[in-house]
């Protein structure tokens, strides 16, 4: 890429060459990203498949092609120019951008003394983590509340589903804690 500012690790394998498939499989499992011209043929099939796993999510593939993108930005970015190196059009993007923040995969930021809005994707994740468990607690405690009111097997399931999101909430905190305490000694 050429202006993205991202830089390979120091042990990373070059990157191939672009190319206009760049992004593309042998099997056609990825398509080019628009815009590819400044991607490496890496940096396409990331953005690319970024773009079809959050797809499958439920979220529009721009969106996906966006949080790819972002990801392998060292700053933030405004709309110009993601307009201009994914060449998507800028209120698609905007969309994009705002979904992602509504996520919390992205903030946004302005400069001093200008009106443009930058947005990068965020490094603590594990925030996304502890706010969908609280959706997946208040989701916890209005099963356990069915458990009373049902009878038979539709009893028996509900307790079960309960005990199963409870633990799940249970793990990912202590995930996400477990992980924090890592990187603090590091």
């Amino acid at each position: 890429m050429t202006d993205h500012e991202i830089t390979p690790e120091p042990d990373a394998a070059p990157a191939a060459e672009s190319s206009p498939a760049a992004g593309s499989s042998p099997g056609g499992g990825l398509s080019p990203v628009p815009g590819h011209e400044g991607f490496s043929g890496a940096e396409a099939a990331f953005i690319s498949e970024m773009g079809s796993l959050m797809e499958r999510w439920g979220l529009p593939q721009a969106t996906g092609r966006l949080f790819g993108y972002l990801l392998l930005r060292n700053r933030p970015v405004d709309l110009d120019t993601m307009t201009r190196e994914l060449g998507q059009a800028k209120s698609g993007l905007s969309v994009a951008a705002r979904q992602l923040e509504s996520w919390t995969l992205v903030r946004r930021s302005t400069r001093p003394g200008s009106r443009r809005i930058d947005y990068e994707a965020v490094g603590d994740l594990q925030h996304l983590l502890l706010v969908n468990n609280a959706h997946m607690r208040k989701f916890t405690e209005t099963l356990s509340s069915g458990v009373p009111v049902a009878r038979g097997e539709a009893r028996d399931r509900l307790a079960s589903l309960a005990e199963l999101f409870s633990g799940f909430v249970e793990q990912t905190e202590a995930l996400v804690a477990a992980w924090e305490a890592r990187r603090a000694a590091s």
